[in-house]
């Protein structure tokens, strides 16, 4: 049954906020058993298979192995849901939901992205990896400016010997932080033009393993932040413009 403690995450949000602001290397926190069982259990088991006819998987040279939502009819990712995946990212887009994120990260008037641009179901196979990026700004169809990250991890037994860690990384692109993708884990963090994060190594995953996550996006009116597409250090271009500006 989807059913979310909100007393229990607006405790979480007032008790963590503070931590929130002041993590490093840039605002960020990590919540474990962030669901009651039976609302993860919902989460987990909406997830789609592997050979289901839900996804795209866009190899290039900063990502491998990583399948990502398509969209379906009328050009929309919620045709390729389940009903239980449209209560389940509903949820997460409802005020309440907002609420305790506007409470944990002190960023008010958070608005959920219903088109779930880039965001939806993620999963990724043995060899995949992600290089360190930081996020798109803009949502495309509505203007508004990205402020957060939601990724939830759906991964019971991960073992990390397997890899996969979501890395933090300050402007340097040193590594500050690492996140085990482990189930019913929650990583929120605010995003801007340096909140660079990537699981850069390729994965060594047991037979019928898949790191499997939902990730949501949230946004708000634009603050004046430049417009900028994904961001990948390892372009020569990157590093161009860092060593001329």
């Amino acid at each position: 049954m989807l059913v979310f403690n909100y007393d229990h995450l607006y405790t979480v949000a007032e008790t963590t906020n503070v931590r929130f602001a002041q993590a490093r290397p840039f605002p960020h926190v990590v919540i474990d058993d962030f669901l009651p069982p039976e609302a993860y259990a919902s989460v987990r088991d909406c997830f789609p298979g592997p050979t289901d006819d839900i996804w795209k998987k866009p190899d290039n040279i900063h990502t491998r192995g990583k399948m990502v939502t398509k969209r379906g009819a009328d050009d929309l990712k919620e045709r390729q849901y389940s009903q239980e995946a449209r209560r389940v990212f509903h949820e997460f887009n409802s005020s309440l939901f907002l609420r305790f994120l506007e409470t944990l990260t002190g960023i008010k008037g958070l608005i959920g992205d219903p088109y779930f641009a880039e965001g939806g179901f993620h999963s990724s196979e043995d060899g995949g990896y992600l290089d360190v990026h930081a996020d798109f700004s803009h949502h495309d169809l509505l203007g508004l400016e990205r402020r957060l990250n939601l990724i939830m991890y759906l991964n019971d037994d991960w073992e990390e010997t397997y890899g996969g860690a979501l890395t933090l990384f300050d402007t340097d692109i040193n590594p500050v932080s690492s996140v085990v993708p482990v189930g019913n884990r929650c990583l929120i963090f605010e995003t801007s033009a340096t909140s660079f994060h990537g699981h850069p190594e390729a994965m060594k995953l047991a037979p019928g393993v898949y790191r499997r996550s939902i990730a949501l996006y949230y946004y708000s009116v634009p603050t004046g932040r430049e417009k900028s597409r994904i961001v990948f250090p390892a372009d020569p271009e990157f590093v161009h413009k860092i060593t001329t500006d």
